[in-house]
Order: structure tokens, then sequence, then C-alpha cells
């Protein structure tokens, strides 16, 4: 290399290097202060692109996990108010066996049916009145058309949401409309006519006790996919502090060793004016 004093080569070349040190360290200080290691697109484009899709999958997770503890809410209050009609069901069918003893008159019959037919219009207020989140349940509103549980980051039907019935619980729907204890031929009638109504209602309590675990089986399935899905994004988008942390004490250490190299490559043009002198 020839000697010269118009344009100082080493200088140059000096800071290009200082300038790439500085761009390490900048990374390494930004890296190190938010603990990622993609913070800007230009830092890993595709993986960036990977990130997000993770990110995203990972919120409709959350969210999936979140409807599907309402949905249990949900159900548990319909659980809830048929549980108490079960008791007036019970009590029912004990007045029946009472009301069928042909030792009781007519007039103890007639007190007996009154407790009867006001357990009987609790059931339908029961059913008119359960409701979660304002929407009622018992009262046939669900019956046909369904309550949507969207339990899925997608929109497929049947794995990402499904629809889940709800029947009506009243005392007319349960065939106890024109049941009566006035006489021990309608007390024995209404003996069969509450088996069959226990019946329908135990089938629907276990049908909504089935819906439950399946949620319960749902929501932790949910919380796999999500810490295996955090597990994925934080491979690809958080720093490595130890790695990062050498990054940047080599980079200091370059950056100290480039700014003398700097200063010296600064001073050639003179020593070389000295030659002239």
């Amino acid at each position: 290399m020839s000697t010269r004093i118009n344009h100082n080569i080493l200088s140059l070349t000096a800071q290009r290097n200082i300038y790439a040190t500085q761009r390490q360290l900048d990374s390494s200080v930004n890296r190190l202060s938010s603990g990622l290691r993609i913070n800007n697109a230009w830092d890993d484009p595709a993986g960036l692109a990977v990130s997000e899709r993770f990110r995203a999958q990972i919120a409709s997770m959350v969210e999936a996990q979140r409807n599907a503890n309402y949905n249990v809410n949900l159900l548990q209050t319909a659980e809830g108010a048929l549980s108490n009609i079960d008791e007036k069901l019970i009590r029912m069918r004990a007045l029946a066996i009472q009301a069928s003893n042909g030792a009781l008159t007519n007039t103890d019959r007639a007190s007996l049916d009154v407790e009867f037919q006001q357990l009987k219009s609790e059931i339908t207020r029961i059913a008119s009145v359960t409701n979660y989140n304002g929407l009622n349940l018992l009262d046939g509103s669900f019956s046909s058309t369904g309550i949507k549980f969207h339990i899925g980051t997608f929109n497929i039907s049947g794995q990402d949401y499904y629809f889940v019935n709800l029947r009506t619980m009243s005392s007319e729907a349960l065939g106890l409309t024109d049941v009566s204890l006035t006489s021990t031929a309608n007390a024995q009638s209404a003996i069969t006519t509450l088996d069959v109504a226990m019946n329908s209602k135990d089938t629907e309590r276990t049908r909504i006790g089935a819906y439950v675990e399946r949620l319960q089986n749902t929501i932790l399935n949910l919380q796999i996919s999500r810490e295996n899905a955090i597990t994925s994004e934080s491979e690809i988008r958080d720093a490595d502090i130890a790695a990062e942390m050498s990054n940047f004490v080599r980079a200091q250490i370059l950056m100290q060793s480039g700014v003398a190299m700097l200063s010296q490559a600064n001073m050639l043009p003179q020593i070389i004016a000295g030659l002239v002198g």
C-alpha cells in the first residue's frame, strides 16, 4: 500500500467498522432492554411473520377458553335450576303417594292438592325466570335453534363451534298440566305422570352435565395448546439474554478498539506529512 495524504483509506475503513459495530451494539441494547429478539421487521422478516401468526392464535385461544368458561357457567345455571325442579318433582310424587291412600278423605286430598298445584306452578316459574346474562334457558327459547358455543380459534362447524339445545322445563312441557290429587284415581295417575316427568328432567340434566364435562375437557385442551403455542412463539421472538449479553460485551470491546484505531488512522496523514519536511 502506497503512502498518501489526499485520501485516508485506513480512516474510512475504521469508520466503516465502527458503524457496523455500532449497529451490533444498538441491536444488543434494544434486545436486552425489550427482552425480544425481533423488535422490528428487519430483525427477522420470516420469523416475524411466523411469530405474528402464533400471537394471533394465542390471543384467540385465550378468548376461546374464556368462551368455554362462559358456556360452563351458563350450563351450570341451567343445571342448578333443574336441581331445584328436581326437588319439586320429588315432593309432588311424595304427595301423590300420600293422596293415593284410601284412608284420607277428599278434604285431605284437597289440602294436599293445594301444595301440589303450587309446586307445579313453581316449576313453571323457575323454567320461565332461569336466565344467564339475559338469556332465558329453560323456557324453550333455545329448544330448536340452540345456543352457539364458539370454543375454537377458527370458524369450522363441529370443530370450532356447535349448538346446544336447551329444552323447555315448564310443568306443561313435563306433562303436568292436568295432574291433580283430588281423588285416589287422579293421585295414582299423577304418580305415573310424575315418573315420566322426572325421567324427562333427568335426561335433560344428564345431557347438560355431559356438555359441561365436554367443555371442561375443551378448556384443558386449549390450555395445553396455548402453552405449546407460547413456547413456539417464544423460541422465535424472545431474546436469548445470555447470548445477547455476550454480543453486547463483544460489541463494546470492538467499539473501544475501533475508536482507538480510528484515532491512529487519523494521525497517519500527519506522520506521512513529516516525510515532506
